[in-house]
């Protein structure tokens, strides 16, 4: 049985399923629409996704992206960037909007969680900001 940690979503039940039809791989996560077209930042065209996070296999989970290899994009929305940010909010390393879009914010909290993973543990881990195979396994413990 998954073990729930601290969620931060108002509504247990929506976000379940939501985590569920992502894990299944039934939900599709697209780029936003051309921002010269829309007149807009990327950022501003962004969605909002929920977290909530299952501990599986003994690791955490949000129901975004299941894998510990991909490398988010600042420039386009993608399942890994929704996933890295619901972990890194998870611990309190992320405050912004989990929008999928892994930009400024989104990598200067990356930062700071290789930080303090490295200090912690000596992991030695890049700070680079990107969650990669040597960090994704960091951000599911």
């Amino acid at each position: 049985m998954p073990v729930r940690r601290n969620t931060r979503t108002p509504s247990r039940t929506v976000a379940t399923a939501l985590a569920t039809v992502a894990a299944a791989g039934a939900l599709t996560v697209l780029p936003a629409a051309s921002p010269a077209a829309a007149g807009t930042t990327p950022q501003a065209t962004a969605a909002a996704y929920t977290c909530s996070t299952l501990l599986r296999g003994g690791y955490w989970y949000a129901g975004h992206y299941d894998g510990m290899t991909v490398v988010p994009s600042a420039g386009v929305v993608t399942r890994a960037g929704i996933e890295a940010q619901c972990m890194l909010q998870d611990m309190g390393y992320y405050t912004g909007a989990i929008d999928g879009y892994f930009g400024p914010k989104s990598q200067d909290a990356m930062k700071r969680f290789q930080r303090k993973i490295n200090q912690r543990h000596d992991a030695g881990l890049a700070v680079d900001g990107w969650p990669g195979p040597q960090s994704w396994p960091w951000l599911r413990r």
